[in-house]
């Protein structure tokens, strides 16, 4: 079987060497799960993942041509995604430390600006976050974070059964939460960098 298998996979690197979209398609089918399994270990966000996945790919299209002379494509795509998850990391790294600086470097005023900005661009992060909830569950929200009313109250007002506006507001906090989770991981990633370094490094 791992004869076959490894003959079938000749065959498939040289159609795609020849520009085979069908082929290219089935190695896409093939690795693209394993590519981002390897991703997300390391980078811990699903987004970075499929970057990483879209990356690799694209490059062995653009590398199309080179493909018939790699004598194990699993260890090949392998080692590529590794590079890329280390420069990834690397950049991100750079990146965090760039901002520390700036920050270090700010003065009082510019500080207490650039909290606003943040603050702000956090604000705006959640209203979209509540924008997109169902309409109770939006209206659960509002009515116990905007105007500070109990889940009696609101249940009261929209006519419904105090368990039922604890589990929309049980729902509304988890959409918001993985909405900013989306949007704000790389306020997290430094603290995966050093770990994921080391590994990338064994």
């Amino acid at each position: 079987m791992a004869d076959q298998h490894s003959n079938n996979e000749e065959e498939v690197l040289q159609l795609l060497a020849a520009g085979n979209e069908a082929a290219f398609t089935q190695l896409f089918d093939r690795y693209r799960n394993k590519v981002y399994g390897v991703a997300f270990r390391f980078l811990k966000s699903s987004i970075l993942a499929e970057e990483i996945v879209q990356d690799v790919f694209m490059k062995i299209w653009l590398k199309r041509g080179e493909v018939t002379s790699i004598e194990r494509f699993d260890a090949y795509l392998f080692v590529m995604a590794r590079n890329m998850i280390f420069d990834k990391i690397k950049k991100l790294a750079r990146e965090a430390l760039v901002h520390k600086e700036l920050a270090r470097n700010l003065s009082d005023t510019d500080y207490h600006t650039e909290n606003q900005l943040k603050d702000r661009q956090y604000q705006l992060l959640l209203q979209e976050a509540v924008n997109l909830l169902p309409s109770q569950q939006k209206q659960v929200y509002q009515l116990s974070k905007g105007e500070g009313l109990s889940h009696e109250a609101i249940a009261e007002r929209m006519q419904l059964s105090k368990l039922t506006v604890k589990a929309h507001m049980a729902k509304a906090l988890q959409s918001i939460r993985a909405y900013l989770n989306r949007h704000l991981h790389s306020s997290v990633l430094i603290n995966l960098l050093l770990n994921a370094v080391m590994m990338l490094r064994k």
